[in-house]
C-alpha cells in the first residue's frame, strides 16, 4: 500500500471518528445517539432503508448473479430478471 493511500485512509478514519465524537457529545444518552433522538423524518428513514437494501444486493446478490451468468452480462438487467424467473438465483 502506498504512503498517500495510507495517509488518505487515516485522515478518513480521523474525520469519521471526529464526527461520531461530536454528535455523541451532543446526545444525552446512548438511545438518543443511536436513534438520532427519533427526530429523523420519513424521507431520511426511507433513504436509509433503501441504502441498506441496495447494500445487501450489491454485496451478496450481484456477485452471485455474475458468477452464474458471466461478466459480459453484468450490466444487463434483463439477464438477472430471466435468471430470477428461472429460479437460478434468489
Amino acid at each position: 500500500m502506498s504512503i498517500p493511500t495510507l495517509i488518505t485512509f487515516i485522515a478518513y478514519l480521523v474525520v469519521l471518528l471526529s464526527i461520531g465524537l461530536c454528535f455523541y457529545r451532543k446526545s444525552s444518552n446512548i438511545e438518543d445517539y443511536l436513534l438520532g433522538g427519533r427526530g429523523m423524518g420519513s424521507w431520511v428513514t426511507a433513504l436509509s432503508a433503501q441504502a441498506s437494501d441496495m447494500s445487501g444486493w450489491l454485496l451478496m446478490g450481484l456477485p452471485g448473479a455474475i458468477y452464474l451468468s458471466g461478466m459480459p452480462q453484468a450490466g444487463d438487467i434483463e439477464t438477472f430478471a430471466e435468471l430470477r424467473r428461472r429460479k437460478d438465483i434468489f
